[in-house]
């Protein structure tokens, strides 16, 4: 019986561990707080804890039509053929699509 208990809050400490892992980078934490107190500590961390993924902006060149998810001030592309081309940020890439019909990913 005790071994049933104790696979059961192995298995429960390794899901929470993946959870952390897809959520945020915080897999270590939700494994030794589920592990040394107990899993529900561990779980309400996670339901603390928001997703700590950055949103990402994207820059177009409207004269290119290439996309760069890197903050840059012209456009490198048109740079080397000697124009400067400021880039313009977007915040997502829907907006991008809807306004522009010929994308390319740099």
């Amino acid at each position: 019986m005790i071994l049933i208990a104790i696979g059961a809050y192995l298995i429960i400490t390794f899901i929470l561990t993946i959870v952390g892992l897809e959520r945020n980078s915080e897999g270590l934490k939700v494994f030794l707080l589920s592990l040394v107190l107990t899993p529900i500590f561990g779980f309400l961390y996670l339901l603390k804890e928001k997703r700590k993924a950055g949103n990402i902006k994207y820059y177009y060149c409207s004269e290119c039509d290439y996309v760069y998810p890197l903050k840059m001030k012209h456009c490198p592309i048109c740079e080397e053929k000697g124009k400067k081309v400021k880039l313009v940020k977007y915040e997502s890439p829907y907006k991008l699509s809807e306004v522009y019909t010929n994308l390319s990913l740099a």
